[in-house]
């Protein structure tokens, strides 16, 4: 399958294009992966800082309602009526929302 009228140089121009091309898919997806990497440990930070300042506002938010709620006792109101005003005494958790089962499907078939 040789082609007699191709020169060796010919030849070797060829075959460096065939390896440069190999070499530059290969460094691009390295490249690629690098890339993506920089931009999970960016992402990675964001969430981290996104939770550092969710901590804090909770922290914060926490503090605030201690301190009202020890106020509004302060005010002497009683836990008990404060409890029946129906707010949350501080510690507490938020009560959970229970879903709604979903009614069974209604068939359009006539009885037999």
């Amino acid at each position: 399958m040789s082609n007699a009228n191709v020169t060796n140089d010919e030849v070797a121009v060829r075959a460096r294009a065939l390896i440069e091309a190999d070499v530059s898919a290969r460094v691009n997806a390295v490249v690629a992966i690098a890339e993506a990497a920089k931009q999970n440990d960016a992402a990675d930070a964001r969430l981290k800082q996104a939770i550092k300042d969710a901590e804090v506002a909770l922290k914060e938010s926490s503090n605030a309602h201690a301190a009202a709620w020890k106020a509004a006792l302060s005010a002497r109101w009683t836990e008990k009526e404060l409890r029946a005003t129906g707010v949350r005494p501080p510690g507490t958790s938020t009560p959970k929302v229970r879903k709604r089962r979903a009614a069974p499907a209604v068939t359009d078939a006539p009885n037999e």
